[in-house]
């Protein structure tokens, strides 16, 4: 009689770790967890910010009139206080035209991740430029 209430209860407990283990499985197939790497965080970080200091055309507006400032308070704002980054901006014949640094600090000796995006101005004009953003953990 002893015997076979142990066997039962190694049974049950077997059975419920079995379920367990079946439960939490089937849970991760639903549910696949999402793995960027600090550098693909990095390039969805700064196209993210380029992507909103455009809107409505204020980057390109701001490109126009030199304001190298005022865009680099912008992605002081848009982007996270641990991201270092360094902005250059080229017009149509791929020369760089900011005339002063656009960044928040170094990137020397860090793992740099590049964006880069297109930008038309509105004016009458519509000058088109280029722009590289690089971007870099600050530790």
């Amino acid at each position: 009689m002893l015997g076979s209430s142990g066997q039962i209860r190694i049974l049950d407990a077997l059975l419920a770790t079995t379920l367990v283990f079946s439960a939490l499985t089937f849970a991760s197939l639903l549910h696949p967890a999402v793995t960027l790497s600090k550098q693909e965080g990095l390039e969805v970080l700064g196209r993210n910010a380029l992507i909103e200091l455009d809107e409505n055309g204020t980057l390109g507006f701001l490109i126009d009139r030199r304001n190298w400032t005022s865009i680099r308070e912008s992605l002081k704002i848009l982007l996270p206080t641990g991201v270092s980054f360094n902005l250059t901006v080229f017009d149509e014949a791929e020369q760089p035209i900011n005339n002063s640094t656009i960044s928040n600090g170094g990137l020397i000796d860090r793992k740099v991740m590049s964006v880069q995006y297109l930008c038309a101005s509105q004016g009458p004009d519509s000058n088109l430029y280029l722009l590289r953003l690089q971007l870099a953990w600050a530790w």
